[in-house]
């Protein structure tokens, strides 16, 4: 069975590309448009890793990280931002998540941390 993934970001361009880059090698990919959205999805599906924006409408992507870590079931998904500042300026919220992409990022890394951290499908 493949690997399940989430990834959530308001751009419809960086969401698409994101879940071509991961279908091509095989992982089972799910997209959410804002925080709200990704918390409906978890709702129904476990996922393996989360791939978050941090900067959306709705419910940013740290909240979602808050509440993700606060609940059992789901508080040790790996869980990797995708922002647009250093991780080091998001203070305390950066502790939430396993790792980092700044923007703008190179689809072979996003690909190379979710290798690294639950392997290929």
């Amino acid at each position: 069975m493949a690997k399940r993934v989430l990834i959530v970001d308001d751009s419809p361009t960086i969401a698409t590309a994101s879940y071509d880059e991961l279908t091509d090698r095989g992982y089972d990919v799910d997209i959410a448009y804002n925080g709200k959205e990704a918390m409906a999805r978890v709702a129904e599906t476990m996922y393996e890793i989360i791939i978050l924006d941090i900067e959306m409408p709705k419910m940013r992507g740290d909240e979602v990280a808050e509440k993700l870590r606060a609940d059992p079931v789901t508080a040790k998904i790996p869980l990797i931002a995708l922002t647009g500042v250093s991780p080091k300026s998001m203070s305390e919220k950066s502790k939430l998540f396993n790792s980092y992409l700044v923007k703008p990022f190179g689809f072979e890394d996003m690909i190379k941390l979710v290798e690294e951290m639950i392997g290929k499908p």
